[in-house]
């Protein structure tokens, strides 16, 4: 496994080494254990947009931002909606923002080379992708689901950091983090069907369970993408670790049918 588990009292959360080894990041990936939610949210929702009194989820971000030195009232976060645009976090947009305080809509990445805005995105089993620049000091978080993978959202942002900042693929660093897996993701032959549409290698991500079902290998489209991407294989880390499955540790929207808080990603530059 390439996160880290850290506790603290009963707050559970989790880092990517390699990351922190860098000195220029702060992150983590959350977990359902260590907040103030109750009932289904138990115990810490971290996403703003669930039926919840905005005080406990505030005092969520409060409790898992402190933990990693972030000020969580800087949060930028996203309504996603499960497509591909690319959220580019810069003065413009921090000044845009600040005059309607409201969040963004319709971004499931973002990515920025501004220090000190922590950058948020949520998840109950759609795949979590942390992007690092060390060299020019960028930071992305990307946000895909099924239907995120299909659209190439993980391609389309690393072209964006290119475009942008200059990245050059085989410096930066990359996790997939906690999500749903392999076996745990059974989907219709309508879901497989745009799927052998998206990807020319659909043969290694997608298994044929019959009864006109089949399994979506979420983790390895996304890898795959990013070394197509270039990204290097030795840069890529994955947590391996199924939400479904852990039911302890994670939220899951298929395993509780909805009834769930969720996870975030947040890192933001330090430097």
């Amino acid at each position: 496994m390439a996160f880290k588990i850290n506790k603290a009292g009963n707050l559970i959360y989790l880092t990517i080494p390699e990351f922190s080894d860098t000195g220029i990041v702060r992150h983590c990936f959350t977990t359902k254990q260590g907040g103030v939610s109750k009932g289904i949210y138990a115990s810490l929702n971290t996403s703003p947009f669930k039926d919840e009194p905005k005080e406990v989820t505030n005092k969520n971000l409060d409790i898992i931002c402190s933990s990693i030195g972030v000020d969580y009232t800087k949060l930028v976060m996203s309504k996603q909606v499960h497509g591909d645009n690319v959220l580019v976090v810069d003065e413009n947009f921090l000044k845009a923002k600040s005059s309607d305080n409201q969040p963004s809509q319709g971004y499931d990445a973002l990515i920025t080379d501004l220090p000190e805005i922590p950058l948020m995105t949520f998840y109950a089993d759609c795949v979590p992708i942390f992007l690092l620049d060390p060299v020019n000091k960028v930071i992305g978080l990307v946000h895909s689901g099924w239907r995120g993978t299909a659209l190439h959202i993980v391609e389309k942002t690393v072209e964006k950091m290119k475009k942008i900042y200059n990245t050059k693929p085989e410096h930066l660093l990359a996790a997939i983090g906690p999500s749903i897996e392999r076996d745990c993701f059974e989907v219709d032959g309508d879901t497989a069907e745009i799927f052998r549409n998206s990807f020319s290698n659909y043969d290694e991500i997608a298994l044929m369970k019959g009864n006109g079902k089949y399994l979506i290998d979420l983790w390895l489209a996304n890898k795959k993408m990013l070394l197509e991407s270039g990204v290097r294989q030795q840069n890529i880390n994955e947590s391996q670790m199924c939400t479904r499955c852990n039911r302890e540790l994670f939220f899951s929207h298929r395993r509780d049918k909805g009834r769930n808080g969720s996870m975030s990603a947040i890192m933001e530059l330090n430097c």
